[in-house]
């Protein structure tokens, strides 16, 4: 992999170049892959835009954070499970000051989750998946996932973000890293708690039909503006690295 910025150089360390101006604060990164068109997923799901440099990169801020966030419906759609780290990894978080487990955090208002699905019953000690709902989720299905997971209120009739960010971070999950999908990032936007935006661009141009990756209601809310502080290419495709300008007031969640 090759940098172009902030200095251009051959063979770059993936984890060297996502770890600056990263480890010594509370931040909420956000990852997403697209199509030069700006697809991001094909037949539904963003593996069919997957390169080996963007699995690279996912592993690596994977292994910079804290926490997994995630909403709802990319959860099901993708097939998220408890996360498991090889030894290698690590030993890689420990380089970098975080700890052996990795756990993750799903948005739901509804609770439309499976309490038996892999996410929640095959996560590893310490590392308890954390569901962020509010007070008016189904009773019942609480419950059961109160036995397996954190559920966490937040909000009474909606999801606030603002909220949820606050109780990871309260948990010492100070490096927040979502994965998506669309709807839970034009919320965290309009929420004003997004800090950082890493977006791989695959070299494809998949046509029409796929959303972009933010979706939902529009957004009174002005335009969120980026600062390029890393750009690297790999076998043709793009992988950018932007702060994010913070701006805006924060609506509730509003799940797809």
């Amino acid at each position: 992999m090759r940098a172009l910025l902030p200095t251009p150089a051959d063979d770059v360390d993936v984890h060297d170049v996502y770890a600056a101006d990263w480890l010594d604060r509370s931040a909420l990164r956000v990852n997403f892959v697209s199509s030069v068109d700006g697809a991001v997923s094909v037949t539904g799901l963003s593996r069919g835009l997957q390169t080996a440099g963007d699995n690279r990169i996912f592993a690596a801020l994977r292994d910079l954070a804290d926490v997994v966030l995630v909403g709802a419906g990319t959860a099901r759609a993708e097939g998220y499970a408890g996360i498991h780290l090889s030894l290698r990894r690590q030993q890689i978080r420990h380089r970098y000051g975080f700890g052996p487990t990795l756990p993750t955090a799903i948005v739901s208002r509804s609770l439309r989750l499976d309490p038996g699905a892999d996410l929640f019953t095959d996560t590893e000690r310490g590392a308890r998946t954390i569901v962020l709902t509010c007070t008016s989720s189904d009773p019942r299905v609480r419950a059961a996932l109160a036995a397996r997971a954190d559920v966490v209120d937040c909000g009474e009739d909606e999801v606030d973000l603002g909220i949820a960010r606050a109780a990871l971070v309260e948990r010492g999950l100070n490096r927040i890293l979502c994965e998506g999908g669309p709807t839970l990032f034009a919320n965290l936007l309009a929420a004003n708690s997004v800090d950082e935006l890493c977006l791989s661009v695959t070299p494809l141009l998949v046509g029409p039909g796929s959303p972009r990756i933010t979706a939902g209601m529009p957004s009174a809310s002005d335009p969120a503006g980026l600062r390029l502080v890393g750009l690297f290419t790999e076998e043709d495709a793009l992988f950018c690295r932007y702060a994010v300008a913070r701006s805006g007031l924060a609506p509730p969640f509003q799940e797809q």
